[in-house]
């Protein structure tokens, strides 16, 4: 038995192939490590069937051979009908480089063929495996009667999906060997596509499932599998369908090459193994999103759009959730209201109005901000002081609520993002010397006080609470962060202690729930997915970067740096091609930048804290978190109405809130649903970074006039 090594520059990591009979023997190990990380056979590993529905059949190998040349292992097998060749290299980051072609050298064409390589690792059903935007540690949070992706029990259960499904196109696995010892393993695929005769665009894909009691990572030309099912896709929220693509015609002398990369050691801090991913897909991704307009540009479109949101009547004042203004008519549907927190964001929204106005000094809008917090405060009070209802119909002059199994509940993420957004306005109005109303600082101590008591004996906010004050529901969630930044803002008007307090023991719980080990990951704050989404991690980030930034502690800059890591794994990090004739290849869209949703909801929007990622990154010195602040920030700007019919909008600033860029709900388009929250993030950001932007460049100027 001839056995070839591989040895990365700095000997952490070691390939050694074995030529055996006709098979090759393969094994991944690292220096100092007597166990490998991966054992296996080349006729186990690679992957090829014709026909409908794929197979997961193993090729016969009639000759197989191994050839080392300049740090390059090569191999090649014949597997009768095709030829496989595997080039195997380490480049300088300690990384295999793992290029597959598949090739054709006999005289018929293989009709509707499905090949690949699997890596069935030895994890004995003690993994945490991460699929990004799609699984993670198998979703266990999920609504279990809605349909989200999943390994599954039992033999062959899993799930493989589109490349371009995927915001880092990898998998990652972590597990626990003996004596307590972490591994980690990951395989990404670094995507290529074929492009049809007929102008669509077929990307291979990715996934795991179950082998005997193992995990399987399986790379493949372009065949699925969802939650066990071979060819059926999720086409929208809870819903999937079937799926004929993927199938690849391979006619004589066709080939087809897939570049891999491979990495695997040892993990210090179980369940993070995400992190290392999402460092490594900085370095190998290489992301450059679009910046299509200044941010000048941007709030000037944005402010269009959330002018046209403001109504005012003789009883009420402002921002409705969809306005009566676009074609479409979305408003038809819903009633103009206004709507605070959630998809409506109406507070933000008045926070976006003062801060321009106190910038232009234009006292009219001002004034509006002034007019919106006070019919808020007025009118939406409840019979528990400082519970607020959630929603306002001008119609009818009804103040409404959230509903939960046909019960209305105040909703502790809604809730905690609105009474954030008034201590804002409230610290906004100071910062400018304007006289802060009495009521709104009496009325938002009475929401903080609410909350003091409000938590469930777990030490965490229930998602919703009913009307009288008490919890709706008792599941552990992380969709009632928002009201732990609510306590850390009164704090910054009120000055009490016990708000700081709270909220740093409300922190610890949510910690020990989901962030130390992510057993259970961040979860159910998307409301209607219930299931694991980026919203619930975003909220925990800008939680602990709020707990760093007023206190300095360092356990809170580490638990900032670990959930920013894990809301960055839904953010596209490559960008796909898209078939000819559909809305984003005919307008350049850019995927690089936008981040996902839920697992649930596979498509993008414009919700993530890009200010406070690029903040957090300038108070810690971290230059990606710098970088990819803004480059999220600026790739928003794809999809602003800039003239009326564009991207389907009559009103100029406004945007969509989904845009697919998978095979959910119609690749290469984007919606037309507009509710405010569309608005006020991008415009929330926008006025934040021209701002402090404005400060860097006066201190700059400062500076060079000194000397």
């Amino acid at each position: 038995m001839t056995t070839y090594r591989l040895v990365s520059r700095a000997g952490n990591r070691i390939v050694e192939l074995r030529q055996s009979d006709n098979d090759i023997e393969w094994q991944l190990s690292c220096g100092g490590d007597a166990k490998p990380y991966f054992s296996d056979s080349l006729s186990r590993m690679a992957v090829s069937s014709q026909g409908r529905p794929w197979r997961a059949d193993r090729i016969r190998l009639k000759t197989s051979r191994i050839k080392c040349d300049d740090d390059t292992l090569r191999v090649t097998a014949d597997c009768g009908e095709l030829h496989l060749g595997i080039e195997l290299s380490f480049d300088a980051e300690e990384l295999l480089r793992v290029n597959a072609t598949w090739e054709n050298t006999g005289d018929v064409t293989w009709k509707d063929a499905a090949v690949g390589l699997e890596w069935e690792l030895v994890t004995r059903g003690k993994e945490n495996v991460t699929i990004p935007h799609m699984i993670y540690n198998n979703n266990p949070s999920a609504d279990p009667s809605r349909l989200v992706p999943r390994l599954g029990v039992g033999e062959f259960q899993g799930f493989i999906c589109e490349e371009h499904r995927l915001p880092i196109p990898c998998i990652n696995v972590e597990w626990e060997e003996d004596m307590g010892h972490q591994r980690s393993f990951t395989l990404f695929s670094l995507p290529s596509y074929l492009e049809l005769e007929d102008g669509t665009v077929h990307y291979g894909s990715l996934g795991a499932y179950r082998r005997n009691g193992n995990i399987s990572l399986a790379a493949m030309s372009g065949v699925l599998m969802f939650n066990g099912e071979k060819d059926i896709v999720c086409v929208s929220k809870s819903l999937t369908g079937p799926y004929d693509g993927g199938y690849t015609d391979f006619p004589p002398g066709f080939s087809l090459t897939k570049h891999y990369v491979l990495e695997w050691g040892a993990q210090q801090v179980p369940g993070w193994a995400f992190s290392q991913v999402v460092h490594r897909a900085v370095r190998l991704y290489d992301p450059r999103g679009e910046a299509p307009h200044s941010i000048d540009e941007m709030i000037r479109l944005k402010t269009l759009a959330m002018d046209d949101r403001w109504r005012e009547t003789e009883h009420a004042a402002g921002y409705v959730k969809f306005n009566d203004r676009n074609a479409f008519g979305l408003v038809s549907k819903h009633g103009l209201h206004y709507m605070y927190g959630w998809t409506g964001q109406g507070l933000k929204l008045a926070w976006c109005d003062a801060f321009i106005g106190f910038g232009g000094r234009d006292s009219d809008r001002i004034l509006r901000c002034k007019k919106a917090v006070n019919f808020y405060l007025k009118g939406s009070g409840t019979a528990v002081p400082g519970l607020r209802s959630s929603a306002y119909h001008l119609s009818d002059g009804r103040w409404d609520h959230f509903h939960r199994q046909q019960e209305a509940v105040v909703s502790s993420r809604a809730f905690g993002e609105t009474v954030s957004d008034l201590a804002d306005i409230i610290l906004l109005f100071r910062s400018r010397g304007e006289a802060v109303p009495e009521e709104w600082t009496d009325e938002l101590k009475r929401s903080a006080d609410f909350l003091l008591s409000a938590a469930m004996p777990s030490g965490i906010f229930p998602a919703s609470w009913r009307l009288d004050g008490h919890a709706a529901e008792t599941e552990i969630t992380a969709a009632g962060i928002p009201c732990v930044i609510a306590l850390l803002k009164a704090y910054q008007v009120l000055g009490e202690e016990g708000y700081l307090n709270v909220s740093r023991s409300s922190m610890e719980r949510y910690y020990e729930l989901h962030a130390k080990t992510f057993d259970r990951p961040f979860a159910r704050s998307t409301l209607d997915a219930r299931c694991e989404d980026k919203e619930a991690g975003m909220f925990f980030f800008i939680a602990a970067y709020e707990l760093f930034r007023l206190t300095e502690a360092e356990e809170y800059r580490t638990w900032a740096e670990v959930a920013a890591d894990w809301i960055l794994t839904y953010v596209y990090m490559w960008n796909p091609a898209y078939d000819q004739g559909t809305p984003f290849r005919e307008r350049g869209f850019n995927a690089v930048g936008w981040p996902g949703v839920s697992v649930q909801n596979h498509h993008l929007d414009v919700f993530f804290p890009t200010y406070e990622l690029w903040r957090f990154g300038l108070l810690t010195g971290n230059e990606m978190y710098v970088k990819l602040g803004r480059m999220v920030f600026d790739a928003l700007g794809q999809g602003i109405c800039t003239k009326p019919g564009e991207w389907g909008f009559t009103v100029v600033g406004e945007q969509a809130e989904g845009f697919f860029q998978s095979n959910f709900q119609g690749r290469g388009r984007s919606n037309t649903w507009n509710p405010s929250w569309v608005i006020s993030e991008v415009l929330h950001h926008a006025l934040r970074f021209r701002a402090a932007l404005a400060q860097e460049d006066e201190a700059l100027q400062g500076r060079v006039n000194y000397r």
